[in-house]
């Protein structure tokens, strides 16, 4: 008789043990828990696109069925609300998810595909909260596994209180399926997601697809149902780029010689800044022809007949994509005219032992101004007879120096533009008129005064002439023409 109880005993089953079902299904009531899903209160409703300006919240924890890897993530999007508006929010019982879903403003969003920053949830539903069950490794492609994720989210919903959407991740990752279930105390709704190869010609008209509509609600209505429509067109290539202009060095020989002749004044993008991109930024155009919120009685389209003609819709809006990092040339230019301030070499280093800076100037030492004899000697004079002409006018010719970066037509075209007092018939005068002392601006040059035009011009080199080279051979060209002005005492333009 002993035996026989001590076999009983050994064959009886525990059934207090909790099952790795039961186990997850507890596991993530409380992480619902723990994020207060169940204590969220219902906001009005969302704005036009206001749902793609928000900044999104991911909360994220990792949670184990059986011996599969499962990520939990809560999307939400976070807005600014004032105290009069919360309090009118917290006064509404209905599902947040029901508003969103049924929501008027919220139809029809722009959204920027350059930004990424969207689930793609929310620009399907137009869902503000959202919960996303999905694998860290393989997907989920065998049916029975995601209905068993569907079945333990339902009982979590049901459990918490909570009236969250709540989806499951299917299929590979790049495909975007998923599945979803929400529940509210008087409504449940299944989300649910078809792919289709090729559209069947019953759904490519607004009439096939109000056909299905009705057929799934399985109830007759007879008020028409309100419908809102949106053809867009796409144009990706463009065949005109004027907008796009080619990029012209300055000086170059063909820069409006026919305007310099009919005014007589040269072209100011001579000297100008460079304007446009390389390439064209707009990446597509998007048109958007929309008719919302109007009956199906009133809009007619069939594969026999369509009065969806774009240009009677009420409402156009045009959406512009652009690329990424497009190449401007001002962008370029000042990005590498800033490098030029961390460069520490000095001036000899870069253009050379051969390129003497005082070579040519007379009274170079300025101890020889102090201590040379004031009777002047004969080589003194004849010095001074063969410089006579260069003395007078100022022209930056006057030294001869080694060849350097920049050529002897664009420096000369430069010096001139700088000093425009050393030409006869001068083309770009300085002309500033009457001038206001304004202290604030103390520490900055005026507009088209010297130091602006010193700027523009060791830009321009730093892109157009060689770079650093030619920037250190502009620099050496300015200051000894402001040496040479500064010792004879003739007035510095600008």
């Amino acid at each position: 008789m002993a035996e026989e109880i001590d076999d009983n005993e050994f064959f009886q089953q525990d059934f207090t043990t909790a099952s790795e079902w039961e186990i997850f299904n507890a596991r993530l009531e409380e992480i619902f828990h723990e994020w207060k899903l169940p204590f969220v209160e219902t906001q009005k409703s969302l704005e036009q696109n206001q749902l793609f300006r928000a900044e999104w919240e991911v909360k994220s924890e990792i949670i184990f069925f059986a011996d599969v890897e499962l990520s939990i993530k809560r999307y939400r999007a976070i807005f600014e609300s004032s105290d009069e508006e919360q309090d009118e929010i917290t006064k509404k019982k209905e599902s947040q998810a029901h508003v969103d879903l049924t929501s008027v403003t919220n139809n029809f969003n722009i959204y920027d595909l350059n930004t990424g920053k969207i689930h793609p949830l929310a620009a399907w539903y137009g869902l503000r909260d959202f919960v996303v069950i999905e694998p860290t490794g393989n997907p989920i492609v065998n049916e029975s596994q995601y209905r068993v994720l569907l079945s333990s989210a339902c009982m979590t919903i049901a459990e918490s209180n909570t009236e969250i959407p709540v989806f499951v991740h299917i299929m590979p990752h790049e495909l975007n399926v998923y599945l979803g279930v929400c529940e509210c105390p008087s409504m449940r709704t299944n989300f649910d997601i078809v792919a289709l190869e090729t559209i069947p010609p019953t759904c490519k008209y607004l009439s096939g697809l109000l056909n299905m509509f009705k057929g799934k609600i399985g109830v007759h209505y007879i008020e028409p149902a309100t419908v809102s429509v949106r053809l867009s067109f796409s144009l990706t290539d463009f065949i005109s780029s004027e907008y796009c202009p080619q990029k012209r060095s300055p000086f170059a020989e063909d820069a409006s010689d026919e305007e310099f002749v009919e005014t007589g004044v040269e072209s100011s993008e001579t000297f100008g800044l460079p304007y446009g991109v390389s390439m064209d930024p707009v990446n597509e155009i998007i048109l958007h022809c929309t008719w919302p919120q109007i009956p199906e009685n009133v809009i007619i389209d069939s594969p026999v007949y369509s009065n969806l003609n774009p240009s009677g819709a009420p409402n156009w809006s045009i959406q512009a994509n652009f690329k990424q990092k497009p190449i401007y040339y001002l962008t370029e230019m000042c990005t590498e005219y800033l490098k030029l301030c961390e460069n520490g070499t000095v001036l000899g280093a870069i253009l050379g032992s051969a390129y003497h800076f005082n070579q040519s100037l007379e009274g170079g030492n300025p101890l020889d101004l102090l201590t040379e004899s004031k009777i002047p000697s004969i080589s003194t004079v004849i010095t001074g007879r063969s410089n006579s002409k260069a003395s007078v006018e100022s022209k930056p010719e006057r030294v001869s120096t080694p060849d350097g970066p920049l050529a002897s037509d664009d420096l000369m075209n430069m010096l001139y533009f700088m000093f425009p007092d050393a030409q006869p018939n001068s083309l770009h005068p300085y002309n500033f008129g009457t001038v206001e002392f304004d202290p604030l601006k103390i520490k900055s040059a005026l507009p088209d005064s010297l130091v602006f035009r010193l700027s523009l011009l060791l830009a321009i080199c730093n892109t157009e002439f060689g770079g650093m080279s030619a920037v250190a051979h502009l620099w050496a060209e300015f200051t000894q023409e402001m040496r040479y002005r500064v010792e004879r005492c003739i007035q510095i333009p600008g």
